[in-house]
């Protein structure tokens, strides 16, 4: 199972009433997780599989909520329509089959909030995702990105770009053989003579699942309309990841949007 470790005074902001360690010791007990300790600095506990969204400090307050009676019932997610869509080349089909997304607009990050992001995606890679291979989250600002997106499957060398934490131009193979996370991920791809990307209108790669984002669609702090990709092998996998971060920036007074997905090639429409 793995271990997740909260701030106390986070959560208690987000439950939004003020309450002392001792005071919710044994409710969080029942949320069905193996608290190991609990102070007015931090929570650390091992969550079940079956509880993915309990993975992040929001999705825990938001159940904790109902054990304290705070917030009762169902929640409500309000998702607005966008003119936003993403066209799926059949040619992922035999690499990376599925893929999901939505945007969530007007949020307002600080330090906390962007680790908390980041955090949450790294533990469902790990657990939900299986180390990536049959989930992974990209998260993108979108100011220097423009719709309609395209996810397709390309030969290694096709298409370059500048990945997350570095400074220069990379292929597909290099970033393979040279990017720590294209190490450290690369046997993911290694039966596959083409790899998944995704590119905006004006072929600005945003993603190379399940490996790295690029350097343009970076996250900060200045961030306020973030796209959210989620690629992997199973339908519903996906779509349980895209839920959880998606609510969990809601959460953070974000406005979740949806993104017109079409299964169907578009070869003429970007070429």
């Amino acid at each position: 199972m793995p271990t997740v470790e909260f701030d106390f005074r986070e959560l208690v902001d987000l439950l939004g009433e003020e309450f002392k360690p001792s005071e919710l010791k044994d409710r969080i007990s029942m949320l069905g997780v193996d608290l190991e300790s609990i102070d007015s600095e931090r929570i650390v506990m091992e969550v079940f599989p079956n509880r993915p969204d309990l993975l992040s400090i929001e999705g825990f307050a938001r159940a904790l909520k109902g054990i304290l009676n705070i917030e009762t019932g169902f929640m409500e997610t309000k998702i607005e329509d966008s003119d936003v869509k993403l066209f799926i080349d059949p040619s992922v089909s035999l690499v990376r089959p599925c893929i999901t997304a939505a945007l969530v607009k007007e949020i307002s990050l600080n330090d906390e909030k962007l680790k908390s992001l980041m955090d949450l995606q790294e533990k469902l890679h790990i657990t939900h995702g299986r180390n990536r291979k049959k989930v992974s989250i990209g998260v993108h600002d979108m100011k220097d990105i423009e719709s309609p997106f395209l996810y397709k499957a390309v030969k290694p060398t096709e298409i370059s770009f500048i990945p997350l934490d570095m400074n220069e131009r990379m292929n597909l193979r290099q970033i393979l053989q040279r990017h720590p996370k294209g190490i450290s991920y690369r046997w993911i791809l290694e039966n596959s003579n083409k790899y998944p990307i995704i590119l905006d209108k004006n072929k600005n790669v945003l993603s190379f699942p399940p490996i790295i984002n690029g350097e343009l669609t970076r996250v900060t702090e200045n961030t306020r309309n973030i796209f959210i990709e989620v690629t992997g092998l199973d339908e519903k996998a996906i779509n349980q990841a895209l839920n959880i971060v998606v609510t969990s920036l809601e959460d953070r007074g974000g406005k979740i949007y949806s993104v017109d997905i079409n299964t169907f090639s578009t070869k003429g429409l970007y070429l």
